[in-house]
C-alpha cells in the first residue's frame, strides 16, 4: 500500500519527497469529451497534480435523484489522471463556494422550513450524511492507499473565512469522512479542524502568508490550495485580467522562497458554467458571468496563453532543483547586499538557491557582485522582480563526470539528458559557473558573444548575452558525449511558444442558415396560486424562469410608484400586455407604472441569475417573494447626513473627517402614513431608527461577522413612526457607503393573489414562423429564434467553436438541446463557448431572448 505522510518540509508520497504543483480543474465545467485534451495539457505544463471541487447538487439535482453518469462521471475523470500519474485533490464540500450557485448546495434545502446550513444543525447533517454515504463510496477505490492517485480531501471549505467557528460542526464532517473510509490526509483552507492540514488561500503577500503558517501549523508542509492566479467576471463589471504572466513568475518565485511546497493554482483551467449554474457572491449584481475562463493558464477553449508558459518554465525549474525545495538544511536571510536588494538562501546537501528580489522601480544591475569569495558574477535584476540564482546544483554528466553549476544569474527551466536552457531579458547579461572535471580533455564551443574563462580552481566561467537570437554552448568528450546548454532571451523563450491568439483573424464564421421566430408563450391559465409570490425554491424550481401573474383595481389613471419589498433576480415588468421597463435593483426595488382606470393585469417575468456561492447568509429566496405595493416611495438615504445633526450636510458616499467618534443624523417625516419600511444597504456597519436596535446588514463591510438581516435587506417596519423618524448612523471606521435606500408602502396597498408558472421552457411547443425582414425592437416581448448550421471539420480533434450574440439582450441558448449558458449583454462577456463534444454534422440552434431583438447579427465562429 502506498502511504502518504508529511512533515514541516513537504509531502512524502511512497517515501519520497514531492513539490505538489497542482493544476485546480472542474470536471463540471467541460463535457467530458474534453477532459482528455485538458489533461494531457495540465501534464505537459508539468503539473503533477489535479484539484477539483464535487458539486453536490450537480450530483443530486433533484432530492433523491443521484447522477454520476456521462459528464458526470467523477470515477471516470478520476481514473483518467491515474492513467497520466497525476495526484488528486478532492473537495467534495458539503459545501464549496466555487462561484456556482448555492455554493454546491442543492436547491431544494431552501425548501426545507428552517433549514441552517454549514453549522451543526440536525436536519442539514441529516441530507450531509446522505450526500457523504452516496459519495464517499464512490471516492474509495481512487485512494493512493487504495491503489488509486487521490492523496488529500478536503473538510469543507474555507469556514472560518467568514468568522463563523463552529468546531461541533467541523468535527463531524472530519469524522464522518473517516468512519466511512477516508484515510489519506485531510486537509483545510481556513477550516482550523484538528487532525486536518491547514492550507491558505491567496495570491500575493506570500511571505505574511508563511509567517502564519509557521506560526500556528510548525509541523506541517506550507501549502496554498487557491493560488488566485486569475479572477471571476460578473455581468456588467470590468475584464479581470489584471493579473500578468509576469506577475505570476514573481508570485511563483516568491512562493518557493518563502518554502511553500503545495501549489494549486486556481484555476489552471477554468471552463464555463453551462446552464443556469453559475452564482453570486457578495454585494449588488455580483451575478457570475458564463464564462469561468478566469484569466486562467489554459483559457476556456482550452488554449494555452503567457500564464501557462511561465508555469511550464517554472516547473521544470523547480523539478531540477525539487531537493532543495523540499527538504532545506538552512534558510538564511542575505546580509551586505547592495541598496534596493533583499535575498534569501535556501541550502540543502543538492545545492542552494538565493533569492534575490529587487525592491526599487528601476532595473538593478551589478557587474561585480561577490555572492562569495571566489565568484564575480553579473546580476541583473528588473524592477519588482525575483531571480533565483542556483548555485551547487547537479546538470548533467559528460565523460562520466558530473557537471555541477557552481553558479547561475539567469533563469532557467532546468537541466535533464544533460540540457537546459538558461533566459533572461533581452539585451541583459548574466553569469555561469560550471564546475567539469578534467576540462582540459573536453571539447568547448562557445559561439561569438559568449565569452568563457577558466578560474583558477578549475571551474568555467561564461558571460553570457541574451541576444534575440538564440545561442548554444556545448561540451563534449571524445566518444561524441555531449552536455549542451541553450542560451536565450525572454521575448525568444515565449515566442517559441504558440500562445493564445485572442483575435478574430483567421477565425473562420460558420454560415447559419434562415431564421425562425416564436413569441413566447405566456398563457397563465395554468400555475401555481399563492396569496404572496412565491420564490424559485417554494415554487419547485431550481433556476430558469418564472413569470408572475396578478391583477388590480385603480379607482383613476395615473403614474403610480411600485415597490417590490423582496427581490433577488432581475425583473422585466409588463402592465396591460405593456412592456414597462427593467427592475434591476436587488434586495428591495421600485418603479413607476401607468395605471389605468379599472382593472388592471401585472406581469414579471424573471430569470433566476444565481444563489449566493459566497456569503454567510446563503439560501435567499430567488426571485419575487414578497407581495409588491402601490403607492409607494423611496428614500435615498445617502445624503443629508448631519454630525449630532448640527452643521453642514454630508454624504455616505464620503465620509468627514471627525476627531473621535463619528455619529452622523438623518431626518424624515413619514407624511402619508406607511406603515410598512424596508432598507436595503451595501457598505453598512451600524443603522439606527428611532432608537431602535442597531441594524446589521450583510454587506462587503460587515459580511465577515454580521448574522441579523441577511442578504443586505431589514425589515423596519415596527420601527417606523408616524410623522417624525431619526436615523442614527455611526459610521466609525468605514470610509464610504455606496448604497442605503429605505423602501416605504401600505400594506393594504399590497397586490395580492398572484399566479406563478415556469416560462421559457425549451421542451414547449412553439409558433415558429420563417424571419424574411429585419426584426424590430419596436416591441418588447419575449421571443424565441432558431437556426441551424453545419459542421464539416467534426474529423478534427482540436476544433473549438464559439458564438457571438451581438444585437441580443439577455436570455438563455442552446445548441442540440444542450443548455449552453445565460447571456446578458452588458458586458464584459462578449463571446459564448460551444463545446465541440455536442456538436454533429447538423446542429440546431435556439435563442430565448427577453426583449425580442433580432438574432441576424449573431456569428459562430472557429477557433
Amino acid at each position: 500500500m502506498v502511504s502518504i505522510q508529511y512533515d514541516k518540509n513537504s509531502w512524502i508520497i511512497d517515501g519520497n519527497r514531492v513539490f505538489i504543483k497542482s493544476a485546480a480543474v472542474h470536471y463540471f465545467r467541460l463535457p467530458r469529451g474534453e477532459w482528455d485534451e485538458l489533461l494531457d495539457k495540465v501534464k505537459k505544463a508539468g503539473c503533477n497534480c489535479i484539484e477539483t471541487y464535487i458539486p453536490w447538487n450537480w450530483h443530486e439535482e433533484a432530492e433523491g435523484v443521484w447522477d454520476f453518469a456521462n459528464d458526470k462521471d467523477l470515477e471516470v475523470f478520476l481514473k483518467m489522471c491515474a492513467e497520466r500519474n497525476l495526484y488528486v485533490i478532492l473537495r467534495p464540500g458539503p459545501y464549496i463556494c466555487a462561484e456556482w450557485d448555492f455554493g454546491g448546495l442543492p436547491w431544494w434545502l431552501s425548501s426545507k422550513e428552517n433549514m441552517k446550513y454549514r453549522c451543526y444543525h440536525e436536519p442539514f447533517l441529516y441530507y450531509v450524511d446522505r450526500y457523504f454515504d452516496e459519495l464517499v463510496p464512490r471516492i474509495l477505490p481512487h485512494l493512493i492507499t487504495n491503489a488509486g492517485t487521490v492523496i488529500m480531501v478536503q473538510v469543507e471549505n474555507e469556514f472560518q473565512a467568514l468568522g463563523k467557528p463552529d468546531k461541533r460542526y467541523m468535527e463531524y464532517l472530519r469524522d464522518g469522512l473517516i468512519t466511512r473510509g477516508i484515510n489519506v490526509p485531510l486537509v483545510t483552507c481556513y477550516g482550523g479542524v484538528e487532525g486536518a492540514v491547514e492550507f491558505r488561500n491567496f495570491w500575493s503577500h506570500g511571505d505574511d502568508h508563511a509567517k502564519i503558517l509557521d506560526e500556528r501549523f510548525e509541523d506541517q508542509p506550507k501549502g496554498v490550495l487557491e493560488f488566485w492566479v486569475g479572477w471571476f467576471e460578473q455581468w456588467g463589471g470590468s475584464k479581470s485580467n489584471q493579473k500578468t504572466a509576469e506577475m505570476l513568475e514573481k508570485a511563483l518565485y516568491e512562493l518557493i522562497r518563502e518554502g511553500f511546497t503545495a501549489i494549486n493554482y486556481y484555476m489552471f483551467f477554468g471552463g464555463t458554467n453551462f446552464d443556469h449554474w453559475g452564482g453570486r457572491t457578495i454585494g449588488e449584481h455580483t451575478f457570475m458571468i458564463t464564462s469561468y475562463d478566469y484569466d486562467a493558464p489554459l483559457s476556456e477553449y482550452l488554449k494555452e496563453t503567457p500564464k501557462y508558459q511561465v508555469i511550464k518554465r517554472v516547473h521544470s525549474f523547480i523539478d531540477w532543483v525539487e531537493p532543495i525545495l523540499t527538504n532545506p538544511a538552512t534558510i538564511e536571510e542575505c546580509t551586505l547586499l547592495p541598496e534596493g536588494l533583499q535575498g534569501k538562501t535556501l541550502k540543502s546537501k543538492a545545492g542552494s538557491i538565493t533569492f534575490l528580489a529587487n525592491t526599487k522601480s528601476e532595473r538593478a544591475i551589478h557587474k561585480l557582485y561577490h555572492l562569495d569569495d571566489q565568484h564575480r558574477l553579473h546580476v541583473t535584476i528588473e524592477p519588482d522582480a525575483i531571480l533565483p540564482i542556483v548555485k551547487n546544483m547537479k546538470a548533467g554528466q559528460i565523460a562520466g563526470k558530473t557537471v555541477k553549476i557552481s553558479a547561475l544569474t539567469a533563469y532557467c527551466t532546468g537541466f535533464s539528458n544533460n540540457s537546459g536552457t538558461i533566459y533572461h531579458e533581452t539585451g541583459q547579461q548574466s553569469s555561469l559557473v560550471l564546475q567539469v572535471k578534467d576540462v582540459d580533455q573536453l571539447g568547448i564551443s562557445c559561439p561569438y558573444p559568449q565569452r568563457y574563462e577558466k578560474l583558477s580552481n578549475g571551474e568555467l566561467q561564461f558571460t553570457l548575452f541574451h541576444g534575440s537570437k538564440p545561442q548554444i554552448i556545448s561540451i563534449k568528450d571524445s566518444k561524441n558525449g555531449c552536455f549542451e546548454i541553450v542560451v536565450n532571451d525572454r521575448k525568444t523563450v515565449e515566442q517559441d511558444s504558440k500562445l493564445i491568439n485572442s483575435k478574430d483573424e483567421g477565425q473562420k464564421v460558420v454560415p447559419l442558415s434562415e431564421w425562425f421566430r416564436a413569441p413566447e408563450n405566456l398563457d397563465d391559465s395554468s400555475g401555481k396560486e399563492s396569496v404572496k409570490p412565491l420564490d424559485f425554491s417554494s415554487f419547485g424550481q431550481w433556476s430558469g424562469y418564472l413569470s408572475y401573474t396578478s391583477q388590480f383595481e385603480s379607482n383613476d389613471a395615473s403614474q403610480k410608484t411600485l415597490i417590490f419589498p423582496r427581490i433577488e433576480d432581475p425583473a422585466r415588468v409588463y402592465l396591460n400586455n405593456q412592456y414597462i421597463g427593467f427592475v434591476n435593483k436587488l434586495g428591495a426595488a421600485s418603479i413607476e407604472i401607468p395605471v389605468q382606470k379599472g382593472h388592471n393585469v401585472i406581469r414579471f417575468l424573471v430569470q433566476n441569475m444565481g444563489r449566493y456561492n459566497f456569503t454567510q447568509a446563503l439560501g435567499e429566496p430567488k426571485g419575487i417573494s414578497e407581495s409588491p405595493s402601490l403607492d409607494g416611495q423611496v428614500v435615498d438615504l445617502i445624503d443629508g447626513w448631519k454630525v449630532e445633526g448640527i452643521g453642514k450636510a454630508h454624504s455616505l458616499r464620503n465620509f468627514p473627517v471627525i476627531e473621535g467618534r463619528i455619529a452622523l443624523l438623518k431626518e424624515f417625516v413619514n407624511k402619508q402614513g406607511f406603515d410598512r419600511a424596508i432598507i436595503v444597504g451595501e457598505g453598512l456597519q451600524r443603522l439606527r431608527l428611532n432608537d431602535g436596535v442597531p441594524l446589521m446588514l450583510l454587506t462587503n463591510e460587515t459580511a465577515w461577522n454580521r448574522f441579523d438581516a441577511p442578504y443586505g435587506v431589514a425589515d423596519v417596519s415596527h420601527l417606523l413612526n408616524d410623522g417624525f423618524n431619526q436615523f442614527e448612523f455611526d459610521g466609525q471606521g468605514l470610509r464610504e457607503i455606496s448604497k442605503l435606500e429605505l423602501f416605504l408602502y401600505r400594506e393594504e396597498k399590497q397586490i395580492k393573489y398572484w399566479k406563478m408558472q415556469r416560462a421559457a421552457l425549451l421542451t414547449e411547443s412553439k409558433d415558429w414562423k420563417k424571419i424574411d425582414y429585419p426584426a424590430s425592437n419596436d416591441i418588447v416581448l419575449p421571443c424565441w429564434y432558431k437556426t441551424s448550421f453545419k459542421m464539416s471539420l467534426l474529423s478534427t480533434n482540436d476544433i473549438k467553436v464559439k458564438i457571438r450574440l451581438d444585437g441580443l439582450s439577455k436570455g438563455t441558448f442552446w445548441v442540440n438541446g444542450f443548455c449552453l449558458g445565460r447571456y446578458w449583454q452588458i458586458g464584459p462577456q462578449e463571446e459564448y463557448k460551444i463545446p465541440a463534444s455536442i456538436l454533429k454534422q447538423e446542429n440546431e440552434l435556439i435563442i430565448f431572448d427577453e426583449e425580442g431583438c433580432s438574432p441576424l447579427q449573431v456569428k459562430i465562429r472557429l477557433v
